[in-house]
């Protein structure tokens, strides 16, 4: 189907208004050639082809001012064409169909209005410099004539327009390079001198550039556009230009068969024909499959395989290792036509003096001073905290991402006092980005850090052994004497059921600041549940794309607490999984990925033994016995598990004096839930004694008083707050009697001190 162009159709539009704004009852021709100049693209393409465009439309506005009279008519509504430009579109349509193309241009409109006799709108055209003969043939040659199916000239072999063709697909590195807008390479000598010996070959001159996401492949490319801008290259290719393919624009548009086949070859035709070329293809695997269709395998790394043989274009591409394995590896008659170079992830160092070499770029557009401690900072913080990227993209992201912070503090452009990157902005950028608190990162001692051993024993109670025992790894890790290739702790908790291990694991959580990740183990009891934690075996459904829920966890929250509760429930599989993880830090699902768990806690809890050190001793009336927990972890763990552990940690029973504290830490709680509604509660001794007598119960633990406190106060006092008492807010003094548990209710208000007693 023949359509007007975008250009075209606006320009129509414009013709339609200009008519409709000066009464006009046709569209003229006249009114065309006067939107038509008016047009910025088609006025730069006139003046480009020679044609004197001012005294055109200076024609047009005075012959539309002065002799249009006859065709003026104050009613109308929609100006209709005239059979001129009836003529000139049919015979715009007719020429496109001839050559081919599915588009009319503007230039097809002013050849056909060139071709109209006896018309103002064609004499001034003429006059203006625009002569049919000659323009029709720059219009033939020229990029436009060429954007829906640009190809080879018959019988030539040249391709149409090659500096336009380039132009079209291609970036020219070696023009950003002349710009400054590329940044130098530090410290790949030896990679760029690998690259340039490949380049020097007779034939098959092209290099493959392999490394992981982040290491500067690219970066490598535009260095080699740099170094040959600043002639710092060996004299053969000192000539040289480089180019980045550009893939998606070649893609683009390419609607009909042998579109993209024809653009691919007339861009190799335009470089061969340029010569003294050197082609960059980033993301080399989306060669594969681009450009084919249905069943077709005419893609564009098939097209590129006798190209690459011959030599005609030197070419240097990237990808990472995920993706060279699975293309290029799979597709040996393209590999043996690349010589691999491979880049490796630069050390610390290095990175340092990487940073060093861009650092000015980076200061000079975020108008900052980055301190040297700030880059040491960030190099050393990235490569500890930040395990899924790689330097030095990783490090550069947070100087640039700390740079960028003081943007959002300018509140207007005359704000531009400069200001200072050091430590402290690297450590609250990194904080961010792995979600991690400040002082982890910064490895301070807060207040908040003094006070965590106060803090966790005013929560949990009646288990400070077992707290002493877990804070001691915490204050090893945050002292920097943690050993790197493990996890900041893993322990196993061992208790009877109540007694506070799922608590504890939660209030580290609160206190710390960290993420915990709660697998309920009770889910894993079956031997193929291990794959919903570390994904599906090679085969199934789902192997490469679901990596298991442990894995994803672990990767969106690297710096967390993971929590396996009731461990002993799973399959003892599960426990084998965890081996690798508690000695380095490291687990790697069934498709390979890995999820890095270094700056992690790991904590199982379990009822092992308890059961059995409930029994008592025959003919010693309550003495229970002990010792049957180490027993069972014998006997359920294997002894490497066992041996990985940095501490079994064992809880012990909770007495009648710890109960009481947790009936307060229960009101206090209760409190917090309903302080919105302007409610408050308070018990009394007797109460408080009452709910541990009926709640304490030596094997159960906690979690009997919890029945009894949703039974005895907060099922009556949900009543009282949606239809009695409590509607409008008031305090609650819970207290005891002969009966059971009785409420005083009273108002928030000073002056109403009027109380009312209510048997529960």
């Amino acid at each position: 189907m023949i359509e007007p162009s975008e250009n075209l159709q606006k320009i129509f539009d414009s013709a339609m208004e200009a008519a409709l704004q000066r009464n006009h009852e046709y569209v003229t021709l006249e009114h065309i050639v006067f939107c038509i100049m008016n047009d910025a693209e088609t006025y730069d393409y006139l003046k480009e082809f020679g044609a004197d465009v001012d005294f055109i439309l200076d024609n047009a506005v005075e012959y539309l001012e002065n002799n249009m009279e006859e065709i003026k008519n104050f009613n109308v509504e929609k100006p209709r064409k005239t059979n001129s430009v009836e003529r000139a579109l049919n015979r715009c349509f007719t020429a496109v169909l001839f050559n081919g193309r599915s588009r009319i241009e503007v230039q097809d409109l002013i050849l056909s209005i060139l071709n109209e006799k006896n018309s103002m709108a064609s004499y001034m055209l003429s006059k203006g410099g625009i002569q049919k003969n000659t323009f029709a043939e720059y219009f033939t040659d020229s990029d436009i004539m060429e954007e829906e199916s640009i190809g080879i000239e018959s019988g030539s072999g040249r391709p149409k327009n090659s500096k336009k063709v380039i132009k079209e697909f291609c970036v020219n590195l070696s023009e950003k390079a002349k710009d400054g807008k590329i940044d130098p390479v530090i410290g790949r000598d030896k990679i760029i001198e690998d690259v340039e010996l490949i380049l020097a070959r007779r034939n098959k001159a092209n290099a493959i550039l392999v490394g992981d996401p982040g290491v500067g492949k690219t970066a490598i490319a535009e260095g080699l556009a740099k170094q040959i801008n600043d002639g710092e290259v060996p004299a053969f290719i000192q000539d040289h230009e480089v180019y980045s393919l550009d893939i998606g624009s070649l893609i683009a548009g390419s609607k009909y068969r042998g579109d993209f086949e024809e653009r691919t070859k007339a861009v190799f035709k335009a470089l061969e024909e340029q010569g003294n070329v050197i082609l960059f293809i980033d993301e080399a695997h989306m060669m594969n499959g681009a450009g084919a269709s249905g069943q077709s395998s005419n893609d564009l790394a098939n097209l590129l395989k006798p190209i690459l043989t011959k030599g005609i274009v030197k070419l240097v591409a990237s990808t990472t290792w995920e993706e060279f394995r699975k293309y290029f590896e799979a597709d040996r008659a393209l590999m043996r036509r690349f010589q691999r170079v491979t880049v490796d992830e630069p050390s610390a160092e290095l990175t340092v003096g990487i940073i060093n070499g861009v650092r000015k770029y980076y200061e000079e557009h975020h108008n900052v001073n980055i301190t040297d401690a700030a880059v040491e900072q960030a190099v050393k913080m990235s490569v500890k905290y930040m395990h899924d990227k790689k330097l030095p993209d990783k490090a550069i992201d947070i100087i640039d991402c700390a740079s960028a912070r003081y943007k959002l503090k300018r509140t207007s452009e005359e704000d531009n006092v400069t200001e200072i990157v050091d430590l402290e902005q690297i450590n609250f950028e990194l904080s961010r980005m792995v979600n991690l608190p400040k002082e982890t990162v910064a490895q301070t001692e807060s207040t908040r850090l003094a006070r965590l051993e106060e803090n966790m024993k005013a929560t949990v109670f009646g288990q400070d052994n077992a707290i002493d025992n877990v804070l001691d790894k915490i204050f090893v890790a945050q002292s920097g004497f943690k050993t790197p290739n493990k996890p900041v702790g893993s322990f196993l908790f061992l208790g009877p059921t109540g007694c506070g291990k799922t608590e504890t694991a939660k209030q580290l959580s609160k206190q710390l600041d960290m993420n915990l990740i709660r697998f309920d183990m009770s889910e894993y009891q079956e031997k193929h549940a291990v794959s919903k934690l570390i994904g599906a075996p090679p085969g199934y459904v789902g192997y490469e794309d679901n990596a298991g829920q442990l894995i994803t966890e672990l990767q969106e929250s690297p710096n967390s607490i993971l929590l396996l509760d009731e461990i002993e429930k799973a399959h003892p599989d599960v426990s084998n999984i965890l081996l690798q993880f508690m000695d380095n830090g490291f687990i790697t699902g069934s498709n390979g990925k890995q999820a890095d768990g270094r700056n992690s806690i790991l904590i199982m809890t379990s009822n092992l033994g308890a059961a059995d050190n409930e029994k008592n001793t025959i003919g010693f009336g309550d003495l229970a016995q002990s010792g049957k927990d180490d027993d069972a972890v014998k006997s359920y763990f294997a002894p490497e598990f066992r041996n990985r552990l940095d501490s079994i940690v064992k809880f012990d029973k909770l007495g009648k004096e710890t109960i009481s504290s947790i009936v307060n830490k229960f009101i206090d709680d209760l409190n917090n839930q309903v302080v919105d509604k302007g409610i408050t509660i308070e018990l009394t001794e007797n109460a408080v004694e009452y709910l541990v007598g009926e709640g304490f119960d030596p094997k159960m633990g906690a979690r009997p008083l919890s029945r009894i406190i949703d039974k005895e106060i907060k099922s009556p006092l949900s009543r009282e707050v949606l239809f009695g008492k409590l509607t409008n807010g008031g305090n609650v003094k819970v207290d005891k009697n002969k009966s059971g548990i009785q409420f005083k209710f009273s108002k928030n208000t000073k002056k109403d001190t009027s109380s009312k007693n209510i048997e529960a």
